[in-house]
């Protein structure tokens, strides 16, 4: 394996012109796993700061992001990577994730047992960044496994007759989590307390949903025929949807069994503007990027209320067709 050419980064590659600040990052290596860039992306100033402060120097911990779904927290370190061009391995845990998953296993390849390096071990070994995503899946004994490496010792692997992986220099661990102690609502089934000992080993960042006007900027950018007041209320509704799901409504509500991700709000945008053809294109792609995953008809109904009060006669749900 070559070794990666060091690299200097002005803040303009993040979106903020003019600070002076340098970002070390590397060489474009098109072999390595580097996230894919998505030029549209739009940076939170000081989510930014701290993801490349931690960058910059782990201190033998690693960096957890905590926040509601689909509030961009894989997103901000997939991004902040991809532009300065840092291998990534990304590993989506579950709730059957086991620590020997990271590392490896032997595995039979053309009649051949062979061994097969985990994401874990390639990261420590080859210098990547490793973003363990919705980490509060997996259950605290086999997580406790990764305190040793996260404190910075070598990993040894007793499958490979004691095999030391020594950590290198920039080797990180991310991890995200959607309930990172507790979670009294429900709202995110499966999800574990995160051992303290294990979350001792991390900073910690709380993340959101992005700014209403940063969001609007967003859907200028992936759908920009669609007018500008209809994209502002389609932020305005995401911003609703997502303040009844989080139990933050100052009314009684119908619960919320779904919320409005960045994502979802994209998908609806797009959608918007590609199906023109619709009898209501709005709600044509809103019932596809999310009312039809909602598990209750009470919430469809509630969310096409919500609609209805800001689009006004331009909206028109199927049901009421």
């Amino acid at each position: 394996m070559s070794e990666l050419k060091e690299k200097s980064f002005d803040m303009s590659v993040f979106g903020f012109d003019g600070t002076g600040v340098q970002v070390q990052g590397f060489e474009r290596d098109e072999s390595l796993p580097i996230p894919t860039l998505k030029e549209e992306y739009i940076f939170h100033k000081d989510t930014l700061r701290d993801v490349i402060n931690f960058i910059d120097c782990a201190f033998d911990e690693g960096l957890l992001l905590k926040g509601p779904t689909g509030c961009g927290k894989t997103s901000v370190i997939q991004q902040v990577l991809s532009r300065l061009n840092y291998p990534t391995q990304l590993f989506s845990c579950g709730g059957s994730t086991e620590f020997m998953d990271l590392v490896g296993q032997w595995t039979l390849v053309k009649g051949e047992t062979v061994w097969m390096d985990g994401c874990l071990t390639i990261a420590m070994r080859d210098g990547h960044s490793l973003i363990l995503d919705e980490v509060d899946l997996v259950a605290p004994e086999q997580l406790a496994n990764l305190n040793a490496i996260l404190d910075g010792d070598n990993l040894v692997i007793s499958q490979l007759n004691g095999k030391v992986i020594k950590p290198h220099k920039n080797f990180r661990i991310f991890a995200t989590a959607n309930n990172a102690n507790s979670d009294s609502s429900g709202l995110y089934a499966g999800t574990q307390p995160l051992n303290i000992a294990f979350m001792d080993r991390f900073r910690t960042l709380k993340v959101d949903y992005a700014a209403k006007e940063v969001e609007v900027d967003i859907l200028g950018k992936v759908a920009s025929a669609i007018p500008p007041i209809i994209r502002e209320n389609m932020v305005e509704l995401a911003n609703k949807v997502r303040t009844v799901f989080k139990g933050e409504s100052d009314t009684d509500e119908v619960e919320m069994s779904v919320t409005f991700s960045t994502r979802t709000l994209v998908r609806w945008a797009i959608q918007t503007q590609r199906c023109q053809r619709a009898d209501c294109a709005i709600s044509y792609a809103l019932d596809r990027a999310l009312l039809n995953r909602c598990s209750d008809q009470s919430e469809v109904e509630a969310i096409n209320a919500w609609a209805i009060a800001l689009f006004g006669d331009e909206f028109k749900p199927e049901s009421m067709k």
